[in-house]
């Protein structure tokens, strides 16, 4: 309650209004200085940013790699759902038939070899295994001649699991590594010979066998390089390829992609498969296979010289166009080659009409010329271009026959 009326009141109010009104009354501490209030927010912003920045710091390589392993699981749903609406349509199925295919007109021509050999009183222990392929309806078997060497028993199981006693025919071809073995069956599927020389580098290939005893199996790959000589054998003119052939694949086919019988698999590189593997060409395995089958034996031709490859500075110093044909280092004393006229230092480029681009190539041609053949030779002699006319000789005469009491004998 106030201690005045209304009126009296407003009696005193009228008489102070024109003199001023005393401060408001303060405590003791409202005389103490207070912060610049800017200053603080500045330095609560700051502290905020620091605070911020501090976090990202410690969050953005786990916030990128989330981001990552995000992206790469929606890379990789997009491909998986794609390569299913695809493969639906099935791109590849007439890929695979055709490998089907090649497997089903081949395996019935393969059979697997076991042979023994004699052991003490006994000729049962098993000597070696390998593979081979039915060549006529009448039971001709081309295989290895490794694989059956000095065998006294060889047993042949065919794919339907018949097993027959098999025996060779006439000798077998250790130059070429080829045997002819025949055994008594009907029904018998013989495999269709093929063109070895109508393989490119990069033709897809098979191969059918028996590795380590396991039979019937079918392998692919392609031709990897053609004309590879081998343990400075130049007569094994071998194809490279890749397709996998292990122990046991020897004497077996390496067939092309109509199923045909383009080589018969010989050797791997090194004691087990590593990527490169050899086949004699169908080209030499059938011409062995038919003269050892109508004469019991392969009487090569030869011609008495030496051939070694032509390198660019034979090329430069014989005054050659290119590098192409075979230099011969060598000549035989009364060879074929002697009595033809050929040289030392002479580069035979073509057979009869055929070009000779490596030097391999010459001692094929004349390995698969009948002895008493004449050839002619072109011949680059002092950079000139000739003919020479040779007679081919015997190897069977000359280096089985004549020369075990007549060494052979390098013309001087």
């Amino acid at each position: 309650m106030y201690p005045y009326s209304d009126s009296e009141a407003k009696e005193i109010s009228s008489q102070h209004s024109d003199r001023p009104l005393p401060p408001p009354a303060t405590d003791s501490l409202s005389t103490i200085p207070q912060p610049n209030g800017s200053g603080m927010f500045r330095l609560l912003w700051f502290l905020t940013l620091f605070a911020i920045a501090l976090l990202a710091w410690n969050l953005a390589p786990q916030m990128i790699e989330q981001y990552q392993y995000a992206a790469t699981r929606g890379r990789v749903r997009a491909e998986y759902e794609n390569a299913v609406q695809l493969l639906e349509k099935k791109p590849l199925e007439s890929v695979s038939n055709a490998y089907e295919l090649v497997a089903q007109k081949v395996r019935p021509s393969v059979v697997s070899i076991q042979t023994a050999v004699p052991s003490g009183p006994l000729m049962r222990n098993l000597a070696g295994q390998g593979s081979g392929v039915i060549m006529t309806s009448e039971g001709h078997i081309l295989t290895n001649a490794h694989v059956v060497q000095d065998a006294q028993q060889i047993r042949v199981v065919l794919h339907d699991r018949r097993t027959f006693s098999a025996t060779q025919v006439g000798e077998p071809d250790v130059l070429n590594d080829l045997a002819v073995l025949k055994i008594e069956g009907n029904n018998l599927i013989p495999a269709e010979w093929g063109l070895s020389e109508d393989l490119s580098v990069g033709s897809i290939v098979w191969a059918v066998g028996s590795p380590f005893g396991y039979d019937q199996t079918v392998t692919s790959g392609i031709i990897s390089a053609k004309n590879r000589m081998r343990s400075n054998n130049g007569h094994q003119q071998m194809l490279q390829t890749d397709a996998a052939v292990n122990p046991g694949n020897s004497g077996g086919p390496l067939v092309d992609a109509q199923g045909r019988v383009v080589g018969i698999n010989t050797a791997i590189h090194g004691a087990q498969f590593q990527g490169i593997s050899f086949a004699v060409p169908s080209e030499v395995a059938k011409f062995v296979f038919d003269q050892m089958i109508v004469k019991g034996f392969v009487d090569f031709g030869i011609l008495g010289a030496y051939p070694e490859p032509v390198f660019q500075s034979d090329a430069t110093r014989l005054k050659l166009p290119d590098i192409n044909g075979a230099l011969i280092r060598d000549v035989i004393l009364n060879s074929p080659a002697d009595i033809a006229g050929l040289r030392k230092n002479d580069v035979v480029r073509s057979w009869n009409g055929t070009a000779i681009v490596e030097h391999g190539n010459l001692y094929r041609f004349v390995d698969m010329t009948s002895p008493n053949t004449k050839v002619r030779l072109k011949v680059f002699r002092d950079g000139i271009e000739c003919e020479l006319d040779v007679t081919v000789g015997s190897r069977r005469q000359i280096v089985d026959g004549i020369n075990r009491s007549n060494p052979l004998q390098l013309k001087q």
